[in-house]
């Protein structure tokens, strides 16, 4: 069986593509996608960099990928300097163990699973508590929690106007008279 570099390498130049082509893509130099090409991984400082090119190098070239980084993790493992992660510097703490593994899940498979067990626990949420509502209206028993009622009327400020009649009609002056 080939080797992961061989494949790379046959199937850029079948599709016509150059190493130029190539290193513009993953934007790295030319010298290193022939590293890839030659299976020298030792070029490189952590093999979290030779998968990441592999898998930029065969989304670029439209190969299967995982079956690619499956063979180039056998490969790996023989190269002494890249056949395990680099240990981090110091005492490893609970963020910098937590960020290494969530960075070795296979997102692909885990977050659609996150997500539809996040929906279903909403959906269970919503149907447990419309389901111990529906009981309570059932059972009557909210009745007994309601704050005793108090009528209070509300004191609005009426204002009284006393209209004064006088008790004689008053005959207002004609206009119509000579003289005045």
């Amino acid at each position: 069986m080939p080797s992961v570099g061989e494949q790379l390498r046959s199937a850029r130049e079948a599709q016509g593509k150059s190493l130029e082509d190539i290193g513009s893509e993953l934007k790295i130099r030319v010298d290193h996608v022939t590293a890839l090409e030659a299976g020298d991984f030792d070029k490189f400082d952590a093999p979290i960099f030779v998968r990441g090119f592999v898998r930029s190098y065969c989304r670029i070239l439209k190969l299967d990928t995982n079956a690619l980084v499956v063979q180039l993790n056998q490969e790996l493992g023989g190269t002494e300097t890249l056949s395990t992660d680099p240990a981090l510097p110091g005492k490893r703490g609970f963020v910098d163990g937590l960020t290494l593994f969530l960075s070795r899940l296979n997102w692909s498979v885990w977050l659609p699973l996150i997500v539809l067990v996040s929906i279903a626990a909403i959906v269970l949420l919503v149907v447990n508590t419309t389901q111990a509502q529906k009981e309570e209206l059932r059972r009557g028993d909210w009745i007994n929690a309601l704050p005793e009622t108090q009528y209070t009327p509300v004191r609005t400020n009426v204002l009284s106007l006393e209209l004064q009649i006088p008790s004689a009609p008053v005959k207002p002056p004609s206009t119509n008279t000579p003289g005045g």
